[in-house]
């Protein structure tokens, strides 16, 4: 696990109450995700990437699978094993350089249920508003990871 991925678990975990499962093989011979991480609270699922990369090409092509190649195996797992039942929301967290984040989304065939975030703020936890720390904490915000001294808008106070 390299410092990004750690920076990462840092903030998924935070609220206490989301478990994660670092390179959980989802499929035979396919990527492993950076993480699975479970939120039984709220029952939501999230496959998690982190990529430092300056053209995270392989990481499009992964998260135009994803359906298919992570979140249809994964259920069944899930299901299989009785974590989670049928009513549980699966969704890809994304964390990326923030320069990247918008040719990433440009080449997503369907973002649907994919929440790209900022690796940088990922890697600030001197930076996280307070509600980090809570199980208020929302991924799926689409003001992305809440901010000391920003409101949700993006503004400064």
């Amino acid at each position: 696990m390299d410092r990004h991925e750690e920076a990462v678990m840092q903030l998924l975990t935070a609220n206490g109450e989301t478990f994660v499962a670092p390179k959980y093989e989802l499929a035979d011979g396919w990527q492993c995700p950076a993480f699975v991480a479970l939120r039984p609270a709220r029952k939501q699922v999230y496959v998690v990437e982190v990529s430092a990369s300056g053209y995270p090409l392989a990481l499009v092509n992964r998260l135009n699978e994803r359906v298919e190649k992570w979140y249809a195996p994964l259920l069944a797992q899930l299901h299989g094993l009785a974590i989670t039942r049928p009513d549980w929301e699966i969704a890809c967290l994304v964390f990326v350089r923030s320069d990247q984040a918008e040719w990433l989304k440009e080449r997503v065939k369907d973002m649907s249920g994919v929440h790209v975030l900022s690796l940088e703020q990922a890697s600030s936890p001197w930076n996280w508003d307070d509600a980090v720390w809570t199980a208020d904490m929302r991924f799926d915000n689409a003001g992305g990871i809440p901010q000391r001294g920003v409101n949700p808008a993006g503004l400064t106070h």
